[in-house]
């Protein structure tokens, strides 16, 4: 199964790179159709969303967002995208670069590809705690977002892997490319 999951977690990075650096500055802040979100946006919440699920979730560390050097990835109050307004999505995509999100991108996959590849198989079988992990200040315990993460709250790791950062991911490229 872990083989499985590694090469699915870098199969979305790969679509996610192939789409952000396929398309240009004017289509990052247009939408695929009316009622869709920017792509830019869908985009950031996608490589956000592997962020802190790999980190925040199972880890229990901070995003890498956090960083100083990401830190312009994480605009205040937009957590991972979760429960955000339109206009919040809108604000993100306008206001973060497709530039920045290709470093992001590079920089996050080298890490959560790290880990993953060290994660012992059986570790893949334990249940993730949404509700201690990353302590109580985490993004996903403001009620918004907890609201839309709840029911992944003690699932396998494997599958948590899966939802997030594998399936979740591969609707928004059908998002962002349709």
């Amino acid at each position: 199964m872990k083989p499985i999951l590694e090469f699915q977690v870098n199969g979305s990075f790969n679509i996610l790179k192939q789409t952000i650096e396929g398309m240009t500055d004017e289509e990052w802040t247009s939408r695929p159709y009316p009622s869709a979100n920017l792509v830019g946006f869908t985009a950031w919440h996608s490589l956000r969303t592997i962020d802190w699920a790999i980190n925040t979730a199972i880890r229990g560390v901070p995003e890498m967002a956090a960083d100083p050097e990401w830190r312009d990835v994480k605009p205040d109050g937009a957590y991972f995208g979760a429960g955000v307004s339109k206009d919040a999505a809108d604000a993100i995509a306008r206001k973060v670069s497709r530039s920045l999100m290709t470093g992001y991108l590079e920089a996050l996959r080298a890490q959560a590809m790290s880990w993953l590849r060290a994660l012992p198989s059986d570790d893949l079988d334990q249940p993730v705690d949404l509700k201690s992990a990353g302590g109580p200040d985490a993004d996903h315990h403001h009620p918004v977002v907890w609201a839309e993460v709840e029911d992944l709250d003690g699932i396998p790791t494997w599958q948590f892997l899966a939802r997030p950062c594998v399936s979740h991911i591969r609707v928004h490229y059908g998002e962002m490319t349709s």
